[in-house]
């Protein structure tokens, strides 16, 4: 089980200040995701930041670049918003390219999947480790090595099986480097960027292209413990006319498949990605009056929530897939939406292990087991029918079956016109399932 220091290390990052903390660190940030709906979900199978820390006086400003701290002494408030305002014009001209914020969202996803692997097999506590399955350029490299080559393609997947909280888990890490567009992809993303209303560089047949991914899916032994499943990504398109331009977008999100609601797990769930949204991008800076408003207001916790629910649906069923959580994608490229991206990825085990910590140890029986099942089930007939990534990467020749299909349940149940009984927590479940709702306000 999961001790109380433990947990308390886990929380001691909150959503509403992880961001905060890096830009006062002077931590790099800047990225971005377009094609993520066919790509980069495909992947996972298959700056300099100028910070300004403001004081309570006028009398002194701190500004912070590249880890060099100077103090200027102003003597009244209009020298000081001088000053403010050159280096903040100072610090956009230095913001990251595209192809340096690629790298350095590159570099976050390999050492979080280490550290993220790490704190799954000490909750687990079963002493069951992942596996590693590297190939391509992570093929001869150990966990603590980084890439000596970075013109490869490659990637590490990673899977544990049979612990006592997770029945089967897998965390699979994608870098793909140098790729060429097709004319039906180039038209793909040049749609989507219309329908965005998205600047930047006209993707065209021939541009070539990168991309990262980082996803984690959990399948708890446990019935009271929902599947979590996440994922963060990047797309970078440099132009084949012209070296210098390039552009990236930013996809990813988490989300829980319960299999017996328990309200107030997923409503603390909820509430931490709506913290976590409206902290760097926060409701009131979205008006009507911008003529980007429809594109601001993708980034907004109840439109991505939105996205979500849309996105893990079976329409055959009209049921979704689970409660939901956050989904964004065509997200631009920028050093505060690369600082978001790296805030959703590390809230992942702040977010679900408090449900663990609660539900790990509750008591069930068959029956609750054989519904957990027949809910995988579910789970895997959404990936096989429906999930964009799942059905592409088995479509190519000779595909890496194994890692397409890394996040399918261990054990699954199909039981012909199943009907949960009238009153039960199972028909309780489904009810949600056909009609979502808003689990915070």
């Amino acid at each position: 089980m999961i001790s109380a220091s433990y947990l308390q290390k886990i929380r001691r990052q909150k959503p509403t200040t992880m961001g905060k903390q890096r830009r006062q660190n002077g931590v790099n940030a800047s990225p971005d995701l377009l094609f993520a709906m066919m790509i980069c979900p495909i992947l996972l199978a298959i700056s300099t930041v100028e910070s300004f820390s403001f004081p309570t006086s006028t009398s002194l400003l701190t500004v912070q670049s590249q880890n060099k701290v100077t103090r200027s002494s102003c003597t009244g408030t209009s020298l000081w918003a001088t000053k403010v305002e050159d280096d903040v014009k100072d610090a956009a001209k230095a913001a990251s390219s595209p192809d340096e914020i690629f790298e350095q969202f590159t570099d976050f996803i390999m050492n979080h999947q280490k550290s993220m692997i790490a704190q799954i097999e000490q909750v687990d506590g079963s002493g069951c480790l992942f596996t590693r399955d590297g190939w391509g350029a992570f093929a001869n490299t150990s966990d603590a090595d980084s890439i000596a080559d970075k013109s490869k393609s490659g990637g590490i997947t990673r899977v544990i099986q049979g612990g006592d909280v997770v029945e089967k888990g897998a965390c699979s890490l994608t870098v793909i480097r140098n790729g060429v567009l097709t004319a039906d992809r180039a038209a793909t993303i040049r749609g989507r960027q219309e329908e965005q209303g998205a600047g930047g560089v006209v993707v065209r047949e021939g541009d070539s292209y990168s991309a990262a991914a980082l996803s984690v899916v959990l399948h708890t032994r446990n019935p009271y413990v929902p599947t979590f499943r996440s994922d963060v990504r990047i797309f970078l398109v440099k132009s084949s006319t012209d070296n210098s331009k390039s552009t990236a977008w930013f996809g990813g999100g988490s989300d829980l498949t319960p299999y017996y609601l328990i309200d107030q797990d997923i409503i603390n769930f909820h509430t931490h990605l709506q913290t976590m949204c409206n902290t760097h991008f926060p409701p009131e800076s979205i008006t009507d009056n911008d003529d980007n408003t429809q594109r601001e207001q993708q980034l907004s916790y109840k439109q991505m929530k939105k996205s979500c629910d849309e996105y893990f649906y079976l329409p055959a069923r009209s049921e979704h897939r689970g409660v939901g959580g956050i989904f964004f994608d065509d997200l631009d490229a920028t050093e505060n939406t690369l600082d978001f991206v790296r805030d959703v990825a590390e809230g992942w085990m702040p977010s679900w292990l408090p449900i663990v910590e609660k539900r790990g140890k509750m008591e069930y029986g068959d029956e609750e087991r054989h519904w957990q099942c027949l809910r995988r089930g579910r789970y895997l007939e959404f990936n096989l029918l429906y999930d964009r990534g799942v059905k592409f990467g088995l479509a190519n020749a000779n595909p890496r079956v194994e890692g397409v299909m890394v996040s399918a349940p261990p054990q699954i149940a199909f039981d012909y016109n199943h009907v949960p009984k009238e009153g039960s927590e199972e028909e309780r479940l489904i009810k949600i399932l056909k009609s979502p709702i808003d689990w915070v306000k």
